[in-house]
């Protein structure tokens, strides 16, 4: 069985007089390598497959204790392990359709040995997880569905708990928030039943769940498990994520209006990134300090953010186009200013409800300036393009100033009865911030 395969690996490993470390190589650590030899954990496919490679050995050597060397191993095990490998070479190839075709054609209530039916939940985790990226929403559903139904019924809980966090993943990119809640309790609950824990992957988990959280406006949630997530950091040395969060925090403490603590976790959150030298991260709290610096009109100090954001990313992306466009629209410069904000090019791949509605602003601000360079018609298309998009949410502060910007155009051009009209929804919305109903 594949709890043989740990003994098998580390005696053939021994007979070739290689160390830990040398048959580890550059695919897996030395203590994965040595969990795996005392039947701690169980290896992926992937992994399997390397260090049989290593050993000089076909896969199917390790997965049945009736293997042979004559070539009399269990046809059925062979023969399902083969089909499984050709499933996996065309998912990492991209042939997707042709992978999907094969993995319906596999008999899972038939797989034989342990080792197969984990494979094949596996690969049916890893054609969801392309198929999610790929947007083909449905048809990865019903692949993770399949997936956690296998784990589960192997007591593969931290696995099933995986495929729950992909599954909910598919439901963030609909902006549906509360479906993934619901899916992030359900990981959880599995999670809970593993015996030997993965405090890297459980910080995982917590840091989707507070995501989401943020995306729903439950402030008060997201930093009491930003809290729980910390403590586990410190608890278990595993600092992933530790600059994320306090950053996080740190918006948390700002929208509250708590400037203390704001600068506190903002500074708590670049010591561990530059620590960790996670320069993504960086430009993530570069982001926070030019768009705070925006709100209190320092455009100056966002210019400069602007270009450390080019710089720890290496490129111009989508938010240093629009931070540098509202800059110099504060500053006056309004072509300089629309030079930069039609730049913004609005990816697809924003689904947190705060960075959706930020990135659809820049339709706004292009309005307000279009409207300063005496383009009216363009500068109310714009905007009201930019409310369109936003308005899927149907209440934010980014509503509210997209509102507030409509009615303004349409004053200074003397449509009053438009202005009116953008500036009664604009109220009804500022009530319902200065009430608390509206957190951004």
């Amino acid at each position: 069985m594949i709890n043989k395969a740990g003994e098998k690996i580390k005696a053939l490993r021994k007979a070739h007089k290689m160390t830990q470390s040398e048959l580890a190589g550059n695919e897996l650590t030395k203590s994965m390598l040595s969990q795996i030899e005392n039947n701690i954990s169980n290896p992926s496919f992937k992994t399997l497959q390397y260090l049989a490679d290593r050993l000089g050995k076909p896969v199917s050597y390790f997965l049945e204790e009736n293997y042979v060397e004559s070539g009399k191993q269990d046809r059925s095990v062979y023969e399902d392990t083969v089909i499984l490998t050709e499933i996996n070479r065309l998912i990492d190839s991209d042939q997707l359709e042709l992978a999907q075709k094969q993995l319906a054609d596999v008999p899972e209530n038939n797989l034989t040995g342990f080792f197969n039916k984990k494979t094949y939940a596996d690969l049916l985790l890893k054609l969801g997880s392309k198929l999610n990226s790929s947007g083909r929403i449905e048809e990865s559903r019903a692949c993770l569905n399949k997936s956690i139904k296998q784990y589960v019924s192997a007591n593969l809980y931290v696995e099933a708990a995986k495929a729950y966090v992909e599954l909910a993943f598919s439901f963030y990119r609909q902006f549906d928030y509360q479906e993934c809640l619901k899916l992030s309790e359900k990981a959880f609950e599995l999670y809970d039943k593993e015996i030997n824990k993965e405090p890297l992957f459980e910080i995982e988990l917590y840091y989707y769940k507070i995501l989401v959280l943020f995306a729903v406006g439950d402030m008060k949630s997201a930093s009491d498990a930003i809290s729980k997530t910390i403590e586990l950091s410190s608890r278990t040395s595993v600092y992933f994520k530790t600059g994320e969060l306090y950053r996080l925090n740190a918006i948390f403490n700002y929208l509250s209006s708590d400037r203390e603590l704001y600068r506190i976790n903002l500074d708590k959150s670049k010591q561990y990134a530059e620590f960790t030298e996670d320069n993504v991260c960086i430009a993530k709290i570069y982001t926070v300090e030019a768009y705070f610096s925006l709100e209190e009109n320092n455009w100056e100090r966002a210019l400069e953010y602007s270009e450390k954001i080019k710089f720890c990313l290496g490129r111009e992306t989508y938010i240093y186009h629009l931070v540098r466009g509202r800059a110099l629209f504060q500053a006056g410069s309004c072509r300089q200013a629309y030079e930069s904000i039609v730049k913004v090019d609005y990816p697809s791949g924003e689904t947190h409800r705060f960075d959706y509605l930020n990135m659809w602003s820049a339709k706004v601000y292009e309005g307000l300036i279009l409207n300063k360079l005496g383009r009216y018609a363009e500068a109310v298309e714009a905007v009201k393009y930019g409310i369109e998009k936003m308005s899927i949410f149907k209440e934010s502060k980014f509503l509210l100033n997209a509102y507030k910007a409509l009615s303004d155009i349409y004053s200074e051009a003397g449509d009053f009865k438009n202005a009116f009209t953008a500036l009664k929804i604009a109220n009804e919305l500022q009530e319902k911030v200065n009430n608390g109903s509206i957190l951004f």
